[in-house]
């Protein structure tokens, strides 16, 4: 069965089939009480395909679903032992999580939530998705700095810097990690946290991804938050110089704006509107009574920006907003959007955006677009998260960048034989990024294929993505992973001195 998966497989796939057979072998033997899936196994195709970017799917050799900790070492050690190729998958969006022919720690039978409402803390274990952390978090009013999407995995989110709607305020989910169990290369496992001997290993998984072994559990500060007011504003610009004109304005109201106020702007292509995302996260600017009816004129630091007809100059502004349960029903609100497909994604930070910079993304919106499914997703940082010292994490994303912005180039598209479809997404998305590159944007440490695919032909991490903490990184991956094991990520090669 396992020969012939394939449709006539040449001497050279089934010599890769046959390795991979050794392989999953190897770990099927050495861990019983282990769900180990391979290209012959009923659940493999099934396993394999159920991730968030249909265009990174691929054969990896064998599929290790560990239950709790202990499990997830046996594992590491062992494909260690093997010189086999390890991917982690978390939340199943990172660019490598089914990487061909790899062994995979899955850790999809790993999604516990615990909250500790008496100290504010909540630990999730390495498989959780955020919408397991909002469910769990609910009923204790208490909320941690995370993503938009509740298919994304916590974990893998969170180690790359994590930002969300409570990111203007309590900074970076880096900014909040108290301790994190973490299964290193030879299969040990340590718990790090600020005060113990593995601190270093704390500040450089603040940033760092999975560069330093498998984290099976992690412990983050939490934030009282129960009512929230906000939702989306659906402006109409039916000319370029409109929604630069808007982008402009409500740059500079996002800047100006209480830390406790967060907005997100979209520029779908080639769509005659610029929808926002709004929202007052602030506990005593909402009601958090059981059934008041909330009007955008009772929240000030909204009402004077989003009151008008016309928002932030646009021809018309539709606005969707009202008081919101924050777990569920703001954290959701953008599941819709953000659904399973094809995408070439890139990510990059801004130190400022500009007049000049805006022209530039409104451009590759209207004018240079490549379909009508990709867009340009535009995330405000500053405030608390440019408060930071670029020192205090490993993560350097808007550190001291008080006007700093960061963008998803999103491009999504519906795959075609020829490849035709693809070929233009990933040429507009190249060709932005090299915009990007006159504004002194940087890439950032998220692990989405744009980003990677250049990482990977070139085989070197751009030096940008940990600035000047990439020295002590190289030699905290030389300490906890002197091999490299850990690699499916935007790799630190360890220190040689």
């Amino acid at each position: 069965r396992l020969r012939w998966s394939l449709a006539g497989p040449g001497w050279g796939e089934t010599l890769c089939l046959t390795l991979w057979w050794q392989m999953h072998s190897v770990l099927k033997a050495s861990l019983p009480s282990v769900s180990v899936l391979g290209p012959a196994d009923e659940a493999y195709e099934r396993e394999r395909t159920a991730c968030w970017n249909k265009d990174v799917i691929h054969r990896p050799a064998a599929i290790v679903q560990p239950k709790n900790t202990n499990e997830c070492a046996a594992a590491v050690r062992i494909i260690g032992e093997g010189g086999y190729r390890l991917v982690i998958a978390g939340g199943r969006h990172g660019y490598d999580c089914m990487a061909e022919g790899a062994a995979v720690i899955d850790l999809s039978l790993m999604t516990a939530v615990r909250v500790d409402k008496t100290r504010a803390l909540v630990t999730v274990q390495g498989g959780a998705r955020l919408g397991h952390m909002d469910r769990a978090c609910r009923e204790s009013g208490l909320a941690c700095v995370t993503g938009t999407n509740p298919d994304t995995g916590v974990v893998g989110l969170s180690l790359a810097g994590g930002a969300g709607y409570l990111s203007r305020k309590h900074g970076l989910a880096v900014d909040n990690f108290v301790s994190a169990e973490v299964v290193l290369a030879d299969g040990r496992v340590v718990l790090a946290t600020h005060h113990n001997a593995e601190r270093e290993l704390l500040w450089a998984l603040q940033g760092g991804g999975s560069n330093f072994g498998v984290v099976t559990e992690l412990t983050m500060k939490a934030h009282p938050i129960n009512y929230v007011y906000g939702g989306q504003v659906l402006n109409l610009a039916l000319r370029a110089a409109t929604a630069a004109a808007l982008l402009r304005e409500w740059r500079e109201w996002i800047l100006a704006a209480p830390r406790s106020v967060y907005s997100a702007a979209v520029l779908p292509c080639g769509a005659p509107v610029v929808p926002l995302v709004v929202m007052e996260t602030d506990q005593a600017a909402v009601s958090q009574a059981d059934r008041p009816k909330t009007q955008l004129s009772q929240v000030p630091s909204l009402a004077t920006a989003l009151g008008r007809c016309c928002v932030f100059g646009s021809c018309l502004s539709i606005r969707m907003t009202k008081r919101m349960q924050y777990h569920s029903e703001a954290q959701p609100m953008l599941e819709s959007v953000q659904v399973p497909g094809h995408y070439y994604d890139c990510a990059y930070m801004l130190p400022e955006l500009t007049d000049e910079l805006i022209a530039v993304l409104v451009a590759y919106a209207r004018e240079k677009h490549p379909n009508s499914q990709s867009a340009i997703l535009i995330f405000p940082l500053g405030a608390a998260v440019a408060a930071k010292p670029v020192s205090e994490t490993a993560c350097v994303l808007g550190r001291g960048m008080p006007k700093g912005f960061w963008i998803i180039i999103e491009g999504k598209f519906a795959p075609d034989k020829a490849g035709v479809n693809r070929a233009k997404v990933v040429s507009w998305a190249k060709g932005l990024r090299s915009e990007l590159g006159r504004f002194g944007c940087k890439e950032t440490a998220h692990t989405l294929d744009g980003n990677m695919a250049d990482h990977l032909a070139k085989g070197e991490v751009s030096p940008s993505i940990y600035g000047s903490n990439t020295a002590a990184m190289a030699q905290l991956k030389a300490r906890y992973d002197p091999n490299n094991i850990f690699k499916c990520n935007r790799n630190i090669e360890p220190s040689s001195e």
